[in-house]
């Protein structure tokens, strides 16, 4: 299968984010998170993607990722803009496609449609959709945007305006399930890797592995996955510990992730040097969470990962190792 990799063989890298302190004024957030995408543009990362929560969360406060994405794609002209995710289950599929439709156009093309069920119990009942009917209406919601994508009859011989172009390519959708991974694969989509709570570092690359080859085996040549990674580039690696906090350094390990890359530059080399499965991938997408940086904190890691993490290794073009 075809894979978007730069000339050293090596894969996309970008960011991931959430605003997710319930604490500091929401409307410097917001403009705090644009900050970081135009300086993430500026270090030649290729996407950036920024996570979608209803309500006061402490793991986002932005509630119109699509609508955040436009603002973003009028401060920035390259970087690859990415919705992660609309939790469609809570959403009209009708209004989810005009309004993405709308800030593709705006971005000149660079929008990316991520698509998740909800992680949220306790923010399903004000949109009057049943907790424990997500999946169900979760399914029928994404085949129906689909479907409105494609431009079909919505009825009347109404259809989407302005048509969706190519935007249709352009769907994410979020599974670790090798059975979910291959059905994203058949109808067309792309596959973000999202790791099991219930599950070790070790039985979640397992089943990544497993996932990846349903999903390629079943996908077209321009379909894509990307994998996410935890990390933190400080001078030693008890400053980047430091920085992130125990209480976020055991969060991670216990939802499945492993030990993040919170460390100096020569530790998270290592790490990307031997990450079994980076290899296999078409994108990386850096992020901190579960740790809380500022906007100055974010800025400087990012500064980091490119000049000390990422130029070197793609100066040295070494392979990944593989995972099986």
């Amino acid at each position: 299968m075809t894979r978007l990799r730069d000339s050293t063989g090596l894969p996309e890298f970008g960011i991931f984010f959430r605003l997710n302190d319930t604490q500091a004024d929401p409307v410097r957030q917001y403009h705090d998170g644009l900050d970081l995408i135009v300086h993430a543009e500026r270090l030649g990362l290729s996407t950036a993607w920024i996570t979608s929560h209803h309500f006061r969360s402490d793991k986002g406060t932005i509630a119109s990722p699509l609508v955040f994405l436009a603002a973003a794609s009028q401060r920035t002209s390259r970087i690859r803009l990415g919705a992660g995710v609309v939790v469609i289950t809570l959403e009209n599929p009708i209004r989810v496609a005009e309004d993405a439709v709308i800030a593709d156009a705006l971005s000149n093309g660079r929008l990316q449609l991520g698509l998740g069920s909800g992680l949220e119990d306790w923010a399903f009942e004000p949109f009057g959709v049943d907790w424990d009917n997500r999946l169900r209406v979760y399914a029928d919601k994404v085949a129906r945007l689909r479907s409105v994508l494609d431009g079909e009859d919505l009825g009347g011989s109404r259809r989407l305006y302005p048509p969706a172009g190519a935007l249709r390519q352009k769907l994410w959708r979020v599974a670790s399930d090798p059975a979910h991974a291959e059905q994203i694969g058949k109808v067309g989509d792309n596959l973000l890797l999202r790791s099991s709570k219930a599950l070790t570092f070790e039985g979640n690359l397992a089943r990544h592995s497993e996932a990846i080859d349903a999903f390629r085996s079943n996908a077209g040549p321009q379909q894509r996955i990307a994998a996410s990674r935890t990390v933190i580039v400080a001078d030693t690696v008890a400053e980047a510990r430091a920085l992130a906090g125990q209480a976020a350094i055991d969060l991670h390990v216990k939802h499945g992730n492993g030990v993040p890359w919170y460390g100096d530059p020569e530790l998270v080399r290592d790490r990307l040097r031997n990450d079994p499965e980076l290899d296999h991938v078409d994108e990386v997408l850096l992020q901190v969470a579960p740790a809380k940086l500022t906007l100055a904190q974010w800025k400087n890691n990012l500064d980091l990962i490119v000049s000390e993490v990422l130029e070197p290794v793609r100066r040295e073009g070494r392979q990944y190792a593989r995972t099986s």
